[in-house]
């Protein structure tokens, strides 16, 4: 199985589960990721979590685009 996400799956417990620890555990084979999560609680930590479960992790593709779409809803590295 593939998933196509547009930005990072999230690595913390919020009000929901972590989404990469769920995609992790769902069998998923390969992800593609069009960018990171900038938010520091997050950047790179999602993909981290899913390469150690196994999961293939192919980042940047449509990068250009999906960053000008989510780019005002984003938090920035500091």
């Amino acid at each position: 199985m593939t998933a196509y996400v547009t930005l990072e799956p999230c690595s913390f417990v919020g009000r929901t589960p972590a989404c990469a620890a769920t995609l992790a555990n769902s069998g998923l084979k390969h992800l593609v990721v069009a960018m990171l999560d900038p938010a520091p609680r997050n950047c790179g930590k999602g993909i981290a979590m899913l390469q150690s479960a196994g999961v293939n992790v192919e980042l940047g593709i449509c990068e250009a685009q999906a960053s000008a779409f989510l780019s005002p809803y984003l938090s920035k590295p500091e």
